[in-house]
Order: C-alpha cells, then sequence, then structure tokens
C-alpha cells in the first residue's frame, strides 16, 4: 500500500571529516530511502546537514527549514536514522514530537524502531531521549568532580599531570615535620585552614592536598 504525500528524509553529520569522506551521509540516504520505500511512499526527498552539531536545533539550518515544510503541509512525513542525528536534548526532542502530533505528520526513527503514528511510540520514545540526556548529564557531573579535584589538590593539566611545585618552603617543611610528629593529613589541612593560610590555588586545604605536598616533598 503506497503513502500519499511527500517524506523528507533527514541526514546529518557534524564533523568535517565526514562531511568530506561522505561515508555517514550516503549510509543513512541508502537506509532512509529503502524505510521510506518500505513503508509505502513513492515521494521522498533527502535533505542534508553536513558539519553541523546536533546539540541545538537553532543552530541548524536545514533541520528548521524541514520543520517549516512538515507544518506547512508540504511534507507529511520525516524519515531519521538515530535519534541524537534529530535531537540530542530532550527539550528539542519533544517539540519535534510536539510539532508532529500538532500539525498530524509523520515522524519515524530508525534506530528505535518507533513512529508517532501511534501514541505507545510517542511514550516510548520521551522516556528513553529522557534517560539518554539524563546518562549526558551525569558523565558531564562527573568531568567537572573530576576538575575540581585536581584543581584542589594542585594538579596541572598536562603531559607530566604532576602537581605544581609552588608551595611556599615553609608550609612544606610544616607540613612534613607535622606528619613525621604523628598528625593525620586531615589535622594538618585543619590547622592549616585555621591560621588562614591559602593553598596555592587559593582554596582551602584538603588532606588529599597535604598528602600530595608530603609526598613530593619526601620523594
Amino acid at each position: 500500500m503506497s503513502e500519499e504525500g511527500l517524506a523528507l528524509l533527514y541526514a546529518r553529520v557534524s564533523t568535517q571529516l565526514q562531511v568530506t569522506d561522505g561515508v555517514s551521509l550516503e549510509i543513512q540516504e541508502r537506509t532512509l530511502r529503502q524505510a521510506a520505500e518500505a513503508a509505502g511512499y513513492t515521494k521522498t526527498e533527502l535533505v542534508k546537514e553536513e558539519g553541523r552539531s546536533g546539540k541545538s536545533i537553532s543552530g541548524r539550518p536545514a533541520i528548521r527549514k524541514v520543520l517549516s515544510r512538515l507544518e506547512s503541509g508540504e511534507a507529511n512525513a520525516l524519515f531519521v536514522t538515530r535519534i541524537d542525528r534529530l535531537a540530542r536534548s530532550t527539550r528539542d526532542f519533544l517539540l519535534i514530537v510536539d510539532h508532529s502530533r500538532q500539525h498530524k505528520w509523520r515522524l519515524v526513527l530508525l534506530d528505535l524502531n518507533l513512529d508517532t503514528s501511534s501514541y505507545s511510540s510517542i511514550f516510548v520514545v520521551t522516556i528513553m531521549s529522557a534517560l539518554a540526556e539524563m546518562e549526558r548529564g551525569i558523565i558531564s557531573e562527573r568531568q567537572k568532580d573530576v576538575h575540581k579535584d585536581r584543581r584542589e589538590r594542585g594538579v596541572v593539566w598536562g603531559v607530566d599531570m604532576g602537581p605544581k611545585n609552588k608551595t611556599p618552603q615553609e608550609i612544606k617543611e610544616r607540613i612534613v615535620k607535622e606528619h613525621k610528629a604523628g598528625k593525620s593529613y586531615r589535622a594538618i589541612a585543619d590547622g592549616l585552614n585555621s591560621d588562614g593560610i591559602n593553598t596555592q590555588n587559593k582554596t582551602k586545604w584538603y588532606a588529599t592536598t597535604v598528602k600530595n605536598i608530603y609526598d613530593n616533598a619526601t620523594s
């Protein structure tokens, strides 16, 4: 059974390498045309977004034009190979899904085997998109924690990944003397903080910071 109307096939690559070699776009185009044909569409048009990140719709003119054509009724279906080709934020994705429902056009995501012509598909896609964004947020928070820990310990990002050696000599000697006298790294850090002595990064002292300096001073 053939479907009436035009199906737009949206393919996106974000890196210049993919744009140059064309492999990713070629694979997407072939996959999309096969899917649209299997769905019964005899009229299809490929829309390419080259060298554009999927982070935001605002930075992708091709997808904005696609949505405008769907809204006007010029086309009535949109096929995409993967959800992250279409949108990488839950907000953008839900806006597109809502757009399809309001203007009664069909959105097909091949990686999830989901189709917004079905209400159950809309529910499942929404949940999966939210989970994907949550995972990206967790990864981002972990990276921030690593950076914060390195800053607090005076660790420099670079080849040697070693600590900056700018702690005043008298502070180094104090740390070594107090630790050898039996004080814990935590107690030494608390004492330095109580005396109003900042680290080289103008932050308060932590046990890990003290240990790092002690290890370097005695190695």
